[in-house]
């Protein structure tokens, strides 16, 4: 199982239960998710443009 560390960012893989406040089990659903473009991706004017008008 995945184990993430909430303060850190730390993530690590064990076969084993880990105990404390800042690990959290990790999603495997998550990297999928970031592959997502977001919504506004691409949507409207190109922000380095933005105030040349």
């Amino acid at each position: 199982m995945k184990y993430k560390n909430t303060k850190t960012g730390a993530i690590i893989e064990t076969s084993t239960r880990v105990s404390g406040e800042n690990w959290k089990p990790e999603i495997d659903e998550e990297p999928e998710k970031k592959k997502t473009p977001s919504k506004n991706q691409g949507a409207g004017k190109d922000k380095s443009q933005e105030g040349t008008e």
